[in-house]
């Protein structure tokens, strides 16, 4: 049976990725939703998306799935001191550089690293993993989707987490993918709370946002779209989109010039596309 993707009208099944793209644009593995369907491939009947969490507990399988068809290896540059357990469940695309010490471990899943993403010194990342263009990762990543452009250069670890595109993680951030009790993670959706059944996730990111250095994420968090979040403590489990460490909301004309900052670093620009979809997010954010 094809993979089945579940979604209402306004895709808050998938809340806050599909704020500025549909559900068939989220990473699915090292494709996306849509380019999976479309591949028709065959897939286990319990193959089914119907929240975020699903994408992470199904990434070991669509991982391996996708390597059968992308093939393994290194494109990239690799440091004569890096260490890669089972290397040919691993794919480095072209342009990216796995530095100094760097340990990526895919034995207990795949492990694909997105073209132009740089690999910080004495990291440690386990898969599966998927990390896409032009990320800095360091510290220690597991069982994860990262997309593009997305920023976590310094020690701290995620694990069981899907973060969005021009996110930072600040130095010591950290996040819980495990509870105390070892009972199953809950997670809330602006109104609703779902219990994931998942014994193992770790949060949502949305897209811009940006975590000070220091910043514990509870488990099962929800940081929402351009969410500005100061570290030194604990998270909320919930946090709306352009909260300004969740007091205030972020003001957009500084929303606008730092996402635009933050752009041109990578080489590229807020369209005015994406700045009038921003505007309309953030009065909705406004009218909350």
């Amino acid at each position: 049976m094809g993979i089945t993707v579940y979604e209402d009208e306004n895709s808050s099944n998938f809340y806050p990725l599909t704020l500025i793209r549909p559900v068939s644009e989220l990473r699915c593995g090292a494709v996306s939703v849509g380019e999976r369907l479309a591949r028709g491939q065959t897939m286990e009947s319990k193959h089914q998306v119907r929240y975020p969490w699903d994408l992470i507990k199904n990434l070991k399988d669509d991982l391996e799935e996708d390597l059968k068809n992308l093939g393994s290896g290194i494109k990239g540059e690799v440091h004569s001191s890096a260490v890669l357990y089972a290397a040919e469940n691993i794919l480095i695309e072209e342009g990216a550089v796995i530095e100094a010490c760097a340990v990526l471990d895919a034995r207990s899943g795949p492990i694909y690293i997105g073209k132009k993403t740089i690999i910080r010194p004495q990291s440690y990342l386990r898969g599966p993993l998927y990390i896409g263009p032009e990320c800095r990762i360091g510290g220690e990543v597991t069982h994860s989707i990262i997309h593009g452009y997305s920023n976590k250069a310094h020690y701290g670890f995620l694990g069981h987490a899907y973060v969005g595109e021009w996110v930072n993680l600040g130095a010591g951030t950290t996040n819980s993918n495990l509870k105390n009790t070892y009972g199953t993670v809950k997670v809330q959706l602006k109104d609703k709370v779902i219990d994931t059944g998942e014994t193992f996730f770790g949060c949502l990111i949305g897209d811009y946002a940006k975590l000070g250095i220091g910043t514990l994420i509870n488990t099962g968090t929800v940081i929402g779209f351009g969410a500005n979040v100061t570290g030194g403590g604990v998270t909320p489990k919930y946090i709306p989109d352009f909260s300004w460490n969740g007091e205030e909301i972020y003001q957009l004309d500084r929303f606008l010039t730092a996402a635009e900052r933050v752009m041109g670093r990578r080489g590229q620009q807020l369209t005015p596309e994406r700045r009038e979809l921003i505007k309309l997010l953030h009065q909705k954010a406004i009218q909350v």
